[in-house]
């Protein structure tokens, strides 16, 4: 009688088997981890690129006109208070709807009122039609007015609506205008400044790094956290101010960038 030798299916891995596994998972890990970096890294660049862009069209601005975009009274201070907008809420439905989604073209207006969301500054040297001398028109509290100034001066095209143009990377709005600063050097006077709402510490951290060189302070050079505490614009010193219930590299925080004067820094520095 033959003895048939029947082999046991082996059952389990090896050390080989599970060290090859573990190798794997590792690599794959570790490629999501450095996509997750270069997103990340994209993103910041992206951000300080677009600050810089403005920053460049606004100058530009200001050398063919002789003001800023948005500042109608040619007192060197954008018109707009850019620290009137608040990020009371986790989305950004109130401060899109301040911007137009519409691509209607913009007009200069001539009314003593420069009030409205479509209009532009009124031009320089401009007579209301019932006085004989020129006036002195109120600042607009419109957040358009300076991508409609860009427009009129054909800077930017009529066909992106102003809510697409002001959008930035972290799915929220710049707003460029003046901040009231708060320190008692600089004693409440107004600087132009581009604010940004909902920014990421992480992303805000990287940013000021960017552009001050250091992601350690936070309450002077051009990137300051805004914190609105009163009237007027606050710094923190350090990037640590959390919403409750968010770990510190996902907490939101304002930023504002400071592309003309710098305000003084304030006293409560960190080395």
């Amino acid at each position: 009688m033959k003895h048939i030798n029947i082999k046991r299916r082996q059952a389990g891995f090896t050390l080989v088997e599970l060290s090859v596994v573990l190798v794997v998972v590792g690599l794959l890990f570790a490629a999501v981890v450095k996509g997750q970096e270069m997103v990340d890294v994209a993103k910041v660049q992206k951000l300080v690129q677009d600050l810089k862009n403005t920053e460049s069209i606004v100058q530009k601005y200001a050398l063919a006109k002789g003001r800023m975009p948005g500042d109608c009274d040619s007192d060197g201070v954008v018109d707009f208070a850019a620290d009137a907008t608040l990020r009371t809420d986790t989305d950004n439905l109130a401060r899109a709807n301040k911007y137009n989604y519409t691509t209607t073209q913009p007009t200069y207006n001539a009314a003593l009122s420069l009030a409205g969301n479509d209009m532009g500054c009124v031009q320089i040297g401009a007579v209301a039609s019932q006085n004989t001398v020129p006036v002195v028109i109120n600042a607009p509290l419109e957040a358009n007015t300076w991508i409609n100034d860009l427009k009129l001066a054909g800077m930017v095209s009529d066909s992106v609506p102003n809510r697409i143009f002001a959008k930035t990377v972290n799915e929220d709005f710049m707003f460029l205008g003046s901040v009231a600063d708060q320190s008692d050097k600089s004693a409440n006077a107004k600087y132009n400044a581009i604010v940004l709402h909902n920014v990421p510490q992480w992303m805000a951290r990287a940013v000021s790094t960017a552009i001050n060189g250091t992601d350690a302070v936070a309450n002077r050079s051009r990137i300051r956290q805004l914190v609105r505490t009163g009237a007027d614009g606050q710094y923190e010193a350090t990037w640590d101010l959390v919403d409750a219930g968010s770990t510190m590299r996902d907490s939101m925080v304002s930023i504002a960038y400071f592309y003309d004067r710098v305000p003084a820094a304030t006293g409560n520095l960190v080395p």
